[in-house]
């Protein structure tokens, strides 16, 4: 048994560098596939934090008319933060509005004298909501389109954040989409390569096969060197592919802290989930593998 399993070895490694070209062929097509699929996790883990990002910053501020007084503006308050999906409820007084105002604005000398022109507090109260996820954006506002808040309201604006929000998690598909393909392809021709190196490699051993099947030889042991490429392509192929995206995420984590101001770390990411991603990745490889070896093996143990 021990010795049946060393030679199955040694035909495995003889026949991978017998047809170098070949091996490095498949390899390479391995490691783009999965470099691709490394490359789609990256994406939706970037994308995510944006979305994530986006949507902390995100809330709906509701402007109320200049007549209408603090106490109403308060119930208004407390009626929203009894809603569930309401995360907090902030309180902008008219005298806060007109501080924020003259802040902001400075250094325009013209509007700050229009102000002391108009000799009154032309702005009212407002409100700024936040809630635990965005879908909980449009139950507030049909809440306060209830006429009796409604007719105190003067304004609200979250239609932009929500134009952002559409059109980031419309990329994003956009985006997966087209990955998925892409590494489906790289998928589908790995397989295919896979296949044909092993045909290529059982024909050229044609005589050495029906010769081992002559004096006994099982099927599994004219199978195993095959079967044993696929792990050793699958297991080169997972280790480059590490070799490979660890610089790569380190030289795109600090454009993506600049860009997100998040402290979401992908080296952090894939180095905690490290088992899980890289092993699930090595799973699918050697699962191609086998199943390109077993179905070119089967073929040609005919011969």
């Amino acid at each position: 048994m021990i010795f049946s399993g060393a030679r199955i070895i040694k035909f495995a490694w003889q026949d991978f560098f017998r047809n170098f070209w070949l091996s490095f062929v498949t390899l390479t097509i391995l490691i783009l596939a999965l470099f691709t699929v490394n490359l789609l996790i990256i994406f939706n883990l970037v994308a995510q934090s944006a979305i994530t990002s986006i949507e902390d910053k995100i809330d709906i501020n509701v402007y109320f008319k200049s007549d209408i007084n603090e106490e109403q503006v308060l119930n208004v308050q407390k009626y929203l933060q009894s809603l569930a999906g309401v995360k907090e409820v902030n309180y902008i007084s008219k005298q806060d509005a007109l501080a924020n105002f003259k802040t902001r604005h400075a250094d325009n000398p013209k509007i700050l004298e229009s102000l002391d022109e108009i000799n009154s507090n032309p702005l009212g109260a407002s409100l700024i909501i936040k809630t635990h996820t965005p879908n909980d954006y449009q139950l507030i506002l049909e809440n306060l389109e209830d006429p009796q808040y409604d007719n105190l309201i003067e304004s609200k604006d979250f239609e932009d954040h929500r134009l952002v929000i559409n059109r980031i998690t419309g990329i994003t598909q956009r985006v997966n989409t087209g990955v998925v393909i892409i590494a489906l392809v790289f998928t589908l021709i790995a397989i295919l390569i896979i296949f044909n190196a092993i045909r290529m490699a059982i024909y050229s051993h044609r005589e050495e096969i029906i010769a081992m099947k002559l004096v006994g030889a099982t099927d599994w042991f004219v199978r195993g060197p095959y079967l044993l490429q696929g792990i050793i392509f699958s297991a080169l192929s997972i280790i480059i592919t590490i070799i490979i995206i660890y610089p790569l995420l380190g030289f795109i984590q600090p454009y993506v802290a600049l860009l997100l101001e998040t402290d979401f770390n992908l080296i952090n990411f894939f180095n905690s989930n490290f088992i899980f991603l890289f092993g699930l990745q090595f799973l699918g490889a050697i699962i191609i593998n086998l199943m390109s070896s077993f179905w070119a093996v089967n073929r040609y143990l005919k011969v």
